[in-house]
């Protein structure tokens, strides 16, 4: 396959800003249990090349044909446009014969554009977080890129039965899975509204690392039907963060976990997620707080 151009309005997928309503013949779908990042609104889609489908065998890892590109679009308010929502960097994968191409293009200060990257270091572009504070948004290097999608179990994320299922885009895509996916479709185990909220955002936050796997960065299981025998009252087993209990039933400021997702403690955790995150996820961080304190009380919040 050839070289990226070097613009994205080059490539064909949007037409000029407006990356929320892609150009035939992409197709725009959204996780059920999304990837935070910053606070910003990402949108997605995939382009397939004509005459093909993706190999749905594996309701939990997909198969692309080559020549799939897919593409996501981090927007945000900026300080250049603080009353609207513009791209900043739209990030693309395309299944070439020996795997998957990691790009991404940075838009200009305009949003009218945006430039190919070669991904050689990090880059960041400040952004408008929550609370109209400037956050250094992170555009990842390639060796970064990489930490995260090759210790999935495939890498392409976000793109499965539970999670299309979750937020309706499978049966936007179904036409073009093979074989078409049949109900009841993957769900998360039944369990209390609290439990279930927090699986959900393990699903979109942590299971591409935290996935049962052999990787260098799995460390222990958090997929739905291992994640809470592998948390609830478990010691920390890894060098890599504090001393302590994953979570401590009913105390969420000695939980292991909680303080990581946190973020900023003064102890020796290491934040979770390591990567792409400059602004925490509040709610996150509250619904943690509330479920680790609702276990000291309640089996099944």
């Amino acid at each position: 396959m050839g070289a990226l151009p070097a613009k994205l309005s080059q490539v064909g997928i949007y037409q000029g800003a407006r990356v929320s309503a892609p150009l035939a013949p992409a197709r725009a779908y959204e996780p059920g249990y999304p990837l935070w990042s910053d606070g910003g609104e990402k949108f997605r889609s995939v382009v397939l090349p004509e005459g093909t489908s993706i190999d749905a065998s594996d309701p939990e890892g997909y198969v692309f044909p080559l020549g799939t590109l897919i593409f996501k679009t981090f927007s945000f308010m900026t300080p250049s446009h603080p009353d609207e929502i513009v791209p900043v960097e739209t990030r693309l994968l395309r299944r070439n014969a020996d795997g998957w191409e990691l790009a991404a293009y940075a838009w200009d200060d305009a949003a009218t554009d945006a430039e190919l990257l070669d991904l050689k270091r990090g880059q960041t572009r400040d952004v408008l977080g929550e609370n109209g504070d400037v956050v250094a948004h992170a555009i990842p290097s390639r060796l970064e890129c990489r930490q995260c999608h090759e210790s999935s179990t495939t890498q392409v994320l976000g793109i499965n039965e539970l999670q299309l299922a979750q937020s309706g885009s499978l049966r936007e895509l179904s036409r073009d899975l093979e074989p078409p996916p049949r109900a009841p479709f993957r769900a998360l185990p039944a369990h209390g509204p609290l439990t279930t909220s927090v699986l959900g955002y393990f699903v979109g936050n942590c299971v591409h690392c935290h996935n049962g796997t052999n990787g260098a960065a799995s460390s222990f299981d958090l997929r739905p039907d291992a994640a809470l025998a592998n948390v609830v009252n478990q010691p920390t087993a890894s060098s890599a963060t504090a001393d302590g209990l994953r979570v401590a039933p009913g105390k969420p400021d000695e939980s292991i976990l909680y303080l990581g997702v946190k973020g900023g403690t003064e102890l020796e955790v290491k934040d979770m997620p390591p990567l792409g995150v400059a602004a925490r996820d509040a709610k996150a961080v509250q619904l943690l707080r509330e479920w680790i304190t609702a276990l000291e009380s309640e089996d099944d919040p």
